[in-house]
């Protein structure tokens, strides 16, 4: 979707003009889905919700007791159980539901509740002291009935105890502040339900960039380096992703070539039925050596060699048992008080990822692991050597600093990067200057981006426990890169033209404010926390005021993806142009801050797209991140996958692009921006007019410029070498007459150049303004100017006869013909 694409008189009625692919409805309440937008709506009247809200109220603590009652069966249930089993089928009921599974979206509430079945489950088995009794064997129907309760706890905790809870807070405050709820209740949904804080192809250079600088402690402490713990975590992922897919096509490939050898062996079918074939078979398995392909393959389909770390890796045991638990052995997760063993308390797999079981090491669960691995191990290191704290700052700091150019160079090359900015500006309400830092800045073309990174983590305090310091951990990674990129505005806006400086106070250059028509925050973190940061716009509604600049709050891991997906300067920039503009929209508010990448994928302007909308319903913006997922998991397996994430673009609408990209020429962010805008069907439009123009131009050796109007106003000429050579003087006079035509303040110049083949070899253009235009200038252009005019509409009757009164002007107005030209027709001369 673009400018051109939707008349803006026509806003798209939800419920009137389009009937829902699903709709749901529980008493009052109502849920629809169009396409990949999620709408809620109450029914309810003020009596009814007030007579709801009682009933809440008067439930909550009687939820509260069925929840303690459910999580004190679970455990119970757990500790009857070989945990190795246990987990192993668990592991087995995961990996079922998430088969074919590539993106969040596909993962229903099955798939959900098999992860729970993991990470939850081990949780309570790090948690609960073994049961003294016999081992009960696991049956199927044993496993189901836990599974359920699993189940039935999480969507107790994650529906009914939310809603009863706020019912309960609203009864004790009149003042409750409702939109603080909401982000109370989603920050508990999160950090219950949300796992996989980055693509699994992205890991290794995820602890690439975090874990080489700590090589030399990982050496002295556990003597391993980096790189030897990056390349078994790895073995890990590999296991757990792809090693039981494996081993069923070697069981298969096993099956095969021992059929054959049998066969071979026992010269007919008569004297196979006759031998003893557990003999034979253990003789072919011995004269071919196949005794350890036979190990692996059944070790690995109904053993545990998937997830014996020792196995898999060579991680040595010193670092194994600093990141396992042994049964029993966390003491905060059950201990007695408020929510004993809810998942809304720390979790001991978030803290120690691994399981040590009868001496041996499993990792059963995959995304705990990723997620925590390079907090636990900064834990781990500082605990062990204390004095080394200070140091893993400083190295974290570094390369924290450096990762947000590091990725900005891919996706903008030819960008001037300035890192570690100083100047002088007002710190304090004493008004004297002192020297100020900002981490870094981006100058493309008129673009500018103030860079601020915070390296420190992402609280591991439960929003349910401790809110207040949830907050104040998104304010320490939100805020106050925010109040650092606002100050350097404000030194930038001082004056005509500011200095700035490097570490040294040495003078690097100076820049205008004027340069940059778009001047943005980019607030980087280096722990994800992509629920929060895609919404940053909302956050003053807990609190945290953002002010008036747009602000992009993004993670490393975000812009790590973006880089992989984005191959052109101007492309990336219009849509950050367009992520900035949802900043401003109160209507955007998505889980993630690829979900933005999505819907601009999808809808191009989707600022404006979203402003069409009309409903007085909640909208959710769910799913449009499903393709960039499905991309990312194809590229796991295959890293020479070719990247379809692109909007639909023309090829000669994308070597223009390309060319623009080419030039440096000040200016082309914003000619790729006014194309960009157009819709699929202007893109196709301007396509065809180049064709068109080029076809004509061979026959008639004159050009054939083609205008467009209205929000977007480019003139556009084609050359073609030795056919039709630049003529810059009649571009110039034409643009300007067609400026003239329908009075428009401003309009560009774009000049295509092609090779006699047809091949596009270059491009060149002017923004030209009508108030830059003088008297003596305007009195030659006004006749050209109303011959242009009347040309539009002769051809237009010539081409199809009688314009009607009611349709638009040819001219070009945006007038229907009756309000513009057709009274300048009808006049006597």
């Amino acid at each position: 979707m673009g400018k051109k694409s939707r008349s803006k008189n026509k806003k798209r009625k939800i419920r009137k003009a389009v009937e829902p692919d699903e709709h749901y409805s529980y008493g009052p309440f109502e849920i629809a889905r169009f396409g990949k937008l999620n709408v809620f709506r109450s029914n309810l009247t003020p009596e009814e919700l007030t007579e709801v809200q009682a009933k809440l109220v008067n439930r909550f603590p009687i939820v509260c007791r069925e929840i303690d009652a459910k999580i004190s069966a679970i455990v119970k249930k757990i500790i009857k159980f070989d945990p190795t089993l246990l987990l192993q089928r668990a592991y087995w009921d995961m990996a079922v539901n998430h088969l074919n599974k590539q993106s969040e979206v596909d993962v229903d509430h099955n798939a959900a509740v098999s992860l729970r079945m993991l990470d939850y489950v081990q949780s309570i088995i790090a948690s609960a002291s073994p049961n003294k009794g016999n081992i009960e064997d696991l049956t199927e129907a044993e496993y189901t009935h836990l599974r359920n309760s699993v189940s039935d706890l999480f969507d107790q905790l994650n529906m009914e105890y939310q809603m009863c809870l706020t019912a309960f807070k609203r009864s004790r405050s009149s003042n409750i502040d409702e939109e603080f709820e909401e982000y109370h209740y989603r920050a508990q949904l999160y950090w219950c339900n949300v796992r996989g804080n980055r693509y699994l192809f992205h890991q290794r250079s995820h602890l690439q960039d975090l874990l080489s600088p700590h090589s030399d402690v990982l050496i002295e402490l556990f003597g391993i380096t980096s790189e030897q713990i990056i390349d078994d975590v790895l073995k890990i992922q590999h296991a757990l992703t792809r090693g039981l897919f494996e081993a069923l096509a070697e069981c298969q490939e096993f099956q095969r070539v021992s059929i054959d050898a049998l066969e071979s062996k026992a010269s007919t079918a008569e004297k196979l039925a006759e031998a003893s074939l557990p003999d034979l078979m253990s003789n072919v398995i011995k004269e071919n050596r196949w005794e350890k392909w036979k190990d692996r393959i059944f070790g690995s389909l109904l053993g545990l060699d998937l997830f014996d770390i020792e196995k898999v890796t060579n991680l040595p045991s010193k670092l194994l048992d600093e990141l396992s638990w042994t049964q029993g052995q966390d003491v905060e997760f059950l201990s007695e008080g408020n929510f004993k063993g809810w998942p809304l308390r720390i979790w001991p797999i978030f803290k120690r990822p691994f399981i040590k079981l009868d001496g041996r090491y499993y990792c059963f669960e995959l995304y705990s692991l990723l997620d925590n691995l390079y907090r636990v191990l900064q834990k781990t290191i500082c605990r062990i050597k204390p004095d080394y704290r200070e140091e893993w700052n400083e190295k974290q700091k570094q390369v924290s600093e450096q990762l947000p150019f590091k990725y900005l160079k891919t996706l903008l090359p030819s960008a001037q990067a300035y890192q570690s900015v100083y100047y002088k500006w007002y710190t304090s309400s004493e008004r004297k200057k002192e020297w100020c830092e900002t981490d870094g800045l981006m100058l493309y073309d008129d673009c500018l981006f103030v860079i601020e990174v915070k390296a420190g983590a992402f609280t591991y305090t439960s929003p349910a426990l401790d809110f207040p310091s949830y907050i104040d951990s998104i304010k320490n990674l939100v805020l106050k890169p925010v109040e650092q990129g606002s100050r350097f505005f404000k030194y930038l806006e001082s004056q005509e033209e500011v200095d700035i400086f490097d570490s040294s106070h040495n003078k690097i250059c100076s820049i205008s404010s004027k340069e940059f028509e778009h001047k943005q925050i980019c607030a980087v973190t280096l722990d994800p926390f992509t629920e929060i940061a895609a919404q940053i716009q909302h956050l003053r509604t807990i609190g945290i005021d953002v002010g008036e600049h747009a602000v992009w709050s993004i993670s490393i891991d975000d812009l790590r993806t973006y880089s992989e997906i984005f191959d052109n300067p101007l492309v990336f920039l219009h849509f950050v142009e367009h992520r900035m503009g949802a900043f401003k929209s109160i209507l955007i508010q998505t889980d993630d801050e690829l979900d933005h990448l999505g819907l601009y994928l999808k809808h191009n302007v989707y600022t404006q797209y979203v402003d069409e909308l009309d409903s007085d319903a909640r909208i959710v913006w769910h799913g449009y991140r499903s393709d960039i997922d499905r991309f990312f998991a194809q590229k796991l397996h295959d890293s020479n996958t070719l990247c379809t994430l692109k909007q639909g673009m023309p090829t000669r609408l994308r070597e223009i692009i390309y060319f623009l990209n080419a030039t440096n020429l000040k200016g082309r962010r914003k000619v790729a921006s006014m194309l960009l805008n157009y819709g699929q069907d202007w893109r196709d439009i301007i396509t065809s007019e180049i064709d068109n123009s080029l076809s004509a131009q061979r026959l008639t050796g004159k050009p054939k410029p083609f205008s467009t109007y209205g929000e977007t106003r480019i003139t556009l000429f084609s050359w073609q070498e030795g056919i039709l050579n630049r003529d810059l003087a009649l571009a110039l006079e034409h643009t300007k007459a067609a400026m003239l035509v329908t009075n428009d303040s401003d309009r560009l110049l774009l000049e295509v150049f092609f090779e006699n083949t047809g091949a596009m070899k270059g491009i060149d253009f002017k923004f030209l303004s009508l108030e830059s235009l003088g008297e003596y200038e305007l009195r030659k252009l006004r006749p050209v100017a109303e011959t242009l005019r009347k040309n539009r509409i002769e051809k237009v009757k010539k081409d199809g006869g009688k314009i009607g009164r009611n349709a638009p002007c040819p001219c070009g107005s945006g007038k229907k013909y009756k309000k513009c030209c057709l009274i300048s027709v009808s006049q006597p001369h």
